[in-house]
C-alpha cells in the first residue's frame, strides 16, 4: 500500500498542474486524497431500461379431455404452455465514474476551507454546499399472490366415488349447470330460500361465481401471471444505429441479445452535436484553475421492437460533450458555492458570497 502512494506521489510531481485543478492520468488509485491535493472524477452518462416482463403459465384442468363434449368448448388447450411478454418499458439515466476524466485540485488560500462532497466512487457532486438530489423511477411492486384454490375439494362425494373420469366430468358438468340455474333463480327471485336484503344476495352471487369459476378450472385449465420487473444498463460512447439491446423470448422472457429465440429490441443513438452550455456573470479567467465540469452534448435514443418505432428520447450526455474549467478566481477569493449535476457533470449551481 506505501509504495502505491508513493508511486502515485511520484507521478503526481511529474505532472505540470495550474494553481487549482489539472488533469491527470490516474489509472489505479487507492488514496482518494494525498498531500498534492484532492482527487475527483466527472461521470459519463448510463441509461437503465427498467422492463416490465409478464410470464403466464397455462396448466390444464384434469377434466380437458371432455370440455368439448360437456361444456361446448372447443378452444380448450390439453399441454402445459409458458409464455412470456414486454409488458411496459421505462428509461432512466444515471452517472458512471468516467475514468479518462480525473482531475486533482490543490486547494489554498481562502479555499483550501472547502468542504468537497464525492460519491462513493470519487465522482465530484458539490463544493461548499449539498449535493444535487436526483429522482429515480419507482421501481415495481407486485400484487401479493393470491392463495391458491384446489377446486377438486369442491366435488361432491358422488363425483368422487365415480368409476372413470369421463363419469367425473359428467358429474361435474352437471353440478356446474345447477349452480348457474340456482343463480338464475336467485335473480329472478324464484329460489326456495330468498335472501333477505341486497347485499345477502350480492354475498350469495359472488360465492356461486367463485364456486363456479373454480369447477370450470376443471375443465378449461387455469392461467396464472406473474410480472416482474428486470432491468438493463447501458453507458454508450459512440453513435448506435439500430443495435440490438435485449430480446424477448416468448418461452424463456428476456434473453441474451445474442440469443436468437427472443424478439430483438434496437437502440439507436445520434449525436445531435448540440450544447447546453452555461453562462455566468463573472469573468472566467482559466489561470485561476477551478473545477473542471462537463458540458453535455444532447442526443437522440430511438427504441425499436423488430422494425416498430416504440419510443423517442432526447437527452443530455457527459461523453458527446467535453469539459471546461470553472470558478477558480472565485474560490480564491470569495466563499463559492459548486453544485454538479450527478449524471452528467454539468454545473446546477455556481455561486459566490461577493460582498456589496
Amino acid at each position: 500500500m506505501k509504495r502505491l502512494i508513493i508511486l502515485i506521489y511520484v507521478a503526481l510531481l511529474l505532472c505540470p498542474m495550474t494553481l487549482l485543478a489539472q488533469p491527470i492520468s490516474v489509472s489505479l488509485l487507492e488514496s482518494e486524497k494525498m498531500p498534492e491535493g484532492t482527487v475527483y472524477y466527472l461521470p459519463k452518462t448510463a441509461v437503465h431500461f427498467h422492463l416490465l416482463v409478464e410470464k403466464k403459465v397455462y396448466t390444464p384442468g384434469i377434466f380437458c379431455d371432455y370440455a368439448e363434449r360437456y361444456l361446448l368448448r372447443k378452444d380448450v388447450a390439453r399441454e402445459k404452455a409458458i409464455s412470456h411478454r414486454l409488458l411496459n418499458f421505462q428509461l432512466s439515466l444515471s452517472g458512471v465514474r468516467d475514468t479518462s476524466k480525473c482531475f486533482i485540485v490543490n486547494l489554498k488560500g481562502r479555499s483550501a476551507t472547502s468542504e468537497i462532497h464525492r460519491s462513493e466512487d470519487g465522482i465530484l457532486l458539490a463544493v461548499n454546499d449539498t449535493p444535487m438530489v436526483v429522482s429515480q423511477p419507482q421501481h415495481f411492486i407486485p400484487a401479493p399472490r393470491q392463495p391458491v384454490s384446489e377446486p377438486i375439494l369442491l366435488l361432491s362425494s358422488e363425483i368422487m366415488q365415480a368409476g372413470s373420469m369421463a363419469r367425473k366430468a359428467e358429474l361435474t358438468a352437471l353440478q356446474i349447470a345447477e349452480l348457474q340455474e340456482h343463480r338464475q333463480q336467485l335473480i329472478t327471485g324464484e329460489a326456495e330460500e330468498m335472501p333477505t336484503d341486497r347485499a345477502q344476495l350480492q354475498l350469495m352471487l359472488d360465492e356461486i361465481d367463485r364456486t363456479t369459476q373454480q369447477l370450470m378450472s376443471l375443465f378449461v385449465g387455469t392461467t396464472v401471471c406473474d410480472t416482474t420487473e428486470q432491468q438493463i444498463v447501458i453507458c454508450p460512447d459512440k453513435e448506435l444505429k439500430h443495435e440490438v439491446i435485449f430480446r424477448i423470448s416468448k418461452q424463456l422472457g428476456l434473453v441474451d441479445k445474442d440469443d436468437l429465440s427472443g424478439i430483438p429490441f434496437y437502440l439507436s443513438l445520434e449525436d445531435l452535436h448540440q450544447h447546453n452550455q452555461q453562462q455566468f456573470d463573472f469573468p472566467e479567467n482559466k489561470k485561476d484553475g477551478g473545477f473542471y465540469a462537463n458540458i453535455p452534448g444532447i442526443v437522440k435514443l430511438t427504441l425499436y421492437r423488430e422494425n416498430q418505432q416504440l419510443a423517442t428520447y432526447n437527452y443530455p450526455f457527459a461523453q458527446f460533450g467535453f469539459t471546461e474549467l470553472h470558478g477558480g478566481s472565485l474560490f480564491k477569493k470569495y466563499p463559492t458555492h459548486l453544485v454538479l449535476n450527478p449524471i452528467t457533470g454539468a454545473i446546477e449551481k455556481l455561486q459566490a458570497e461577493i460582498p456589496e
